[in-house]
């Protein structure tokens, strides 16, 4: 499977057409079993499935509340409660600094792709 993922905030994945390869970063608020987590970022929550399958996942302890994560996958649906299958996982929680600076890097991407931003090299 060859993801192309692009940086968002959760509230900006409401009612876009699925599906939508995503970067995604969060905190674990609920797991449901061992295949599903609810995170949430500044701007709101999602639905990760298929978490048992998702590379990075190594130790089952790093999927629990307060987790600060990497999500990466497709989102299949952008209804109320975005839903994001899962290919990849990372626990972020040892790198905090990257919970602060998400959201600019995030708008910062973003006006990148959109030829708004143009890097001083």
């Amino acid at each position: 499977m060859s993801l192309d993922p692009r940086k968002y905030l959760l509230k900006d994945l409401i009612n876009k057409p699925p599906p939508i390869d995503v970067w995604l970063q969060g905190t674990i608020e609920q797991t449901v079993g061992a295949d599903i987590l609810i995170i949430s970022d500044s701007t709101g929550r999602a639905k990760i499935t298929k978490c048992e399958t998702a590379h990075g996942i190594i130790d089952k302890s790093s999927l629990r509340k307060g987790t600060y994560c990497c999500i990466i996958g497709t989102a299949v649906s952008t209804k109320k409660l975005p839903e994001v299958q899962a290919s990849k996982f990372i626990d972020l929680t040892e790198q905090l600094h990257m919970k602060l600076a998400w959201e600019t890097e995030v708008k910062e991407a973003n006006l990148f792709l959109e030829g708004k931003l143009i890097p001083n090299v």
